[in-house]
Parts: structure tokens; C-alpha cells; sequence
């Protein structure tokens, strides 16, 4: 079968990462150096985690961004001649806006802490509890818990979400009625397995394989998908890395989610995206239409990767920090 492409963005930003000495840093260095807190949650027998953006004062708006596909943690360390340095797995939004802002990531299971950069190993808990139902209720539970111990006079809860994370952010929206603002970005529309299917038919008509081998593997796909529906509560790691829970519990298509919801949804999508189709994200501006629904704002990155660079000249440029403000300045128009 041919390579499946996954949703994913990995942001390791070790070039802000902080020199320190030959020592080994604990999630308590990573805080500080960020300047984030960490809050936990206890129900029944789990222990949920979050990072919060630390404040003087208790703000009143709080952004929550949900990581893409891959197992990637969230603060890390490396060692190089004598120094140790920490680094964080995503991007500078929360530098981005003022203190009448936080802003909280929540690790994905069993990923909290600090992880050493070369012994990145995958815990069980991860593979146990990737699923969307068991991300969702992460997250809506940490944002009940950030509202009420960390926010003052609450005005607008802003969760966006990219590649898979948008998924989980679009199911999530249709749970937690305190979220006001929603951010759709380079999420798949609509179920992963026709769109794997997609892609492979696109590189046909693209010349880049063969019509009876995209066929024959569209057909794989198939097999695949009726084998997961066949036992779709099976925690068995297949050779992408993930398990039949996984894959089936992202059986609904998530523009089903956004065609849910009425609070503001900024969706966001790029031409040149390798692991989401463009061609199906133009469904979502005809299909809010076709229902009457006025609450969708559709933006394309033009001549965009799925991490929104862009090479002008020979040069990439990057564009997240700008699509970062431009939702931002958004949320503040709805």
C-alpha cells in the first residue's frame, strides 16, 4: 500500500531552547523558563495535566491550542558540549497577545513533563488513550478547571486546533458551551480514509503513480478501513503507529462537527498542503451555505505547506505568527 500521509505539525523550537549546565532539567525548569504554570485535575482514577501561560493578574480570555497528530511532547531537552538545553514542542502565539490573555496546551497521554530529546520513546498510556473521545474530555475538563480557578469575569474562551487538533477541536466545541470562538486549521474535512483515498487518485492525474496503482491502492485503503470497522475497539499498534480506537473514533467526518455548531468558526487551509486536500476544504464554505449557516470565516493560504511556509524566491517564509494575529484580531470582530 502506498505511504499514508498523516495530519501533523511538529514545532520543536530548539533555537529558542535555554543553555543551561550538564544537568538533567525537570518540568519545573521548563516552566519557569516559559513562564508557564502547570495545573492538574483528578477524575476517578486519571490524572489530567495542563500548562497554563502564567499571569500577575487573573485575565479574562483564555486561548487553548490542540496539537496535530504525532506523539510529540511538549517541553524537551537536549545535551551538547557540557550544556543542556530546553526546548518547547510549539509555537510563540502565546508571546503574541497581552495579558488579558492565557494560554494552555494539554499534553496528550501520558506525554506530560519533560523528555529527553534522545531517548524519545512512546509511554503505553499513549497508545491506550489516543482516541478522540479520551482527547476531548482532556481538554474540555482542563478548560472547566482553567475558567474556574484561573479566569476573571470569563469573556471569550478561544480554542483552534491544527491538522488533527483541529479535528479534536471542532468535536470539542459541540461538548463545551463556554468556548466562544473556534479555530478550524488544516484539519481534515472530511473521513480520513476517503481522503487518504484522495490523494493517491491526485497524484494519478498528476502523473506521479500510475492509474491502476492508485486504484490498487485506494482499494488497500479500503480493506483498511473495513478491517478497522470490523474491530474498532482494538488497542493493537498497526505499522502506522496508531490503533483501530484511534482510527475509528475520527470515523465522523468533522465538517458533521463544524455544521453543529453557531459560534464563530475561523477555518484555515493551505494550497500546497501534503497531509490535508485542499479540494475538499472548498466542501465547507458550499455546505455552511447550502444550511443558511453565517457563522463560518474561510481563509486560503495560497502556495502554503500544511505548517503555512511558503517559498518565495528560494526562500521559506514562514506564515503561522500571521495567521496566529489574523485570528486573533478576528475573534475580536465576532
Amino acid at each position: 500500500m502506498k505511504k499514508i500521509i498523516f495530519l501533523n505539525l511538529f514545532l520543536l523550537v530548539s533555537a529558542i531552547g535555554i543553555a543551561q549546565k550538564n544537568k538533567i532539567p525537570t518540568i519545573n525548569d521548563a516552566l519557569k523558563k516559559y513562564d508557564f504554570i502547570e495545573g492538574q485535575v483528578v477524575e476517578k482514577s486519571d490524572t489530567i495535566t495542563y500548562y497554563l501561560k502564567n499571569y500577575k493578574t487573573k485575565p479574562s480570555n483564555l486561548i487553548v491550542y490542540i496539537q496535530g497528530t504525532d506523539p510529540n511532547p511538549i517541553f524537551s531537552y537536549s545535551k551538547k558540549n557540557g550544556k543542556t538545553t530546553i526546548s518547547r514542542w510549539f509555537a510563540d502565539d502565546y508571546l503574541q497577545v497581552d495579558s488579558t490573555y492565557t494560554f494552555a496546551i494539554i499534553p496528550k497521554p501520558g506525554i506530560a513533563g519533560i523528555y529527553d530529546e534522545s531517548n524519545l520513546s512512546i509511554p503505553e498510556e499513549y497508545y491506550k488513550n489516543n482516541y478522540l473521545e479520551y482527547r476531548v474530555n482532556q481538554i474540555d475538563v482542563s478548560i472547566k478547571d482553567i475558567v474556574k480557578n484561573h479566569l476573571e469575569k470569563p469573556q471569550k474562551i478561544i480554542v483552534y486546533g491544527h491538522s488533527e487538533g483541529a479535528t479534536i477541536a471542532a468535536a470539542l466545541a459541540s461538548k463545551n458551551d463556554a468556548i466562544t470562538h473556534l479555530g478550524f486549521w488544516s484539519g481534515n474535512v472530511l473521513n480520513n480514509f476517503y481522503e487518504f483515498s484522495l490523494f493517491n487518485r491526485i497524484e494519478s492525474l498528476t502523473e506521479k503513480q500510475s492509474d491502476s496503482l492508485a486504484h490498487e491502492n485506494i482499494m488497500g485503503i479500503i480493506e483498511w478501513y473495513k478491517s478497522v470497522i470490523d474491530n474498532p475497539n482494538s488497542t493493537e499498534i498497526d505499522h502506522f503507529g496508531y490503533t483501530n480506537k484511534r482510527w475509528s473514533s475520527y470515523e465522523k467526518p468533522p465538517i458533521e462537527y463544524l455544521l453543529e455548531l453557531d459560534i464563530p468558526i475561523f477555518a484555515y487551509f493551505a494550497t500546497e498542503d501534503e497531509s490535508t486536500p485542499i479540494e475538499t476544504a472548498y466542501l465547507l464554505p458550499i455546505q455552511f451555505m447550502q444550511k443558511r449557516k453565517l457563522n463560518l470565516t474561510f481563509k486560503v493560504c495560497l502556495g502554503c505547506n500544511h505548517s503555512y511556509e511558503k517559498e518565495i524566491n528560494g526562500v521559506h517564509r514562514k506564515n503561522w505568527n500571521n495567521v496566529f494575529m489574523q485570528f486573533i484580531n478576528w475573534t475580536n470582530q465576532k
